[in-house]
């Protein structure tokens, strides 16, 4: 036997070797895949949901799994040899945001419409409105609840000279209030304080406190701040 004969024989006898080796470890890796019943078990003691899809991945070392909950869909990534989470990704939100959530999504909108500072927010059935101090005017923006888009944006017109003759209006008062202590209107009243008729505007301040401050109904003089944690 030649030498070239003999080193084709070995080369035959090593690929051999490790093709059974090969289907060694394959039956070895088959027996080791839990089934999609197991999977659905495992995953399921973790996240409540239905599972509508499951599938085999990356050579069947992961299975693939779409979960739908009252939170949106999901897919799941888990080992199929022992059923470990490895990933999860969030496909759909079925969540609406929260009422604060939306009243700031609102109000970025009414900004991003009108320019300036946000002095007094009110909520309506179908929409948000905020009144709005621009660098020369005061504007109302009104913003829809579901879409948060403007649905109208107009200059508030001063009240006339005439009607008006003794007193400031309740704009004024809270302009003032505004850039006397900052914040944001909550609720504006005409009061009386020490036989004097003034606003009083309550203001909602950055850094979690109230404020109430009282503006000469006539003069537009401060007449008095508290502050409230």
């Amino acid at each position: 036997m030649s030498r070239k004969t003999k080193m084709v024989l070995a080369l035959a006898g090593c690929l051999a070797i490790l093709a059974a080796f090969a289907m060694i470890m394959i039956q070895t890796i088959d027996q080791k895949i839990l089934s999609e019943a197991e999977i659905k078990k495992m995953i399921a003691k973790d996240y409540n949901g239905n599972i509508t899809h499951i599938d085999l991945i990356n050579h069947k070392q992961d299975y693939t799994l779409t979960l739908e909950n009252s939170n949106g869909i999901y897919q799941i990534i888990a080992s199929s040899a022992s059923g470990q989470m490895k990933e999860i990704t969030q496909l759909k939100s079925y969540q609406k945001p929260n009422e604060k959530n939306a009243e700031l999504q609102a109000e970025e909108a009414a900004v991003k419409k009108v320019n300036g500072t946000v002095i007094q927010k009110k909520e309506k059935a179908d929409r948000f409105t905020f009144t709005i101090q621009s660098k020369k005017e005061l504007y109302q923006v009104d913003v829809d609840k579901e879409t948060f888009k403007v649905i109208e944006a107009e200059k508030k017109k001063p009240a006339s000279k005439e009607k008006k003759p003794t007193k400031i209006t309740v704009e004024e008062a809270i302009q003032i209030a505004v850039k006397e202590v900052g914040g944001t209107v909550d609720d504006a009243d005409l009061e009386t304080f020490s036989g004097m008729l003034v606003f009083e505007v309550e203001l909602d301040l950055p850094d979690g406190r109230e404020a109430e401050v009282l503006v000469n109904a006539y003069t537009g003089d401060i007449e008095g701040i508290t502050y409230e944690n």
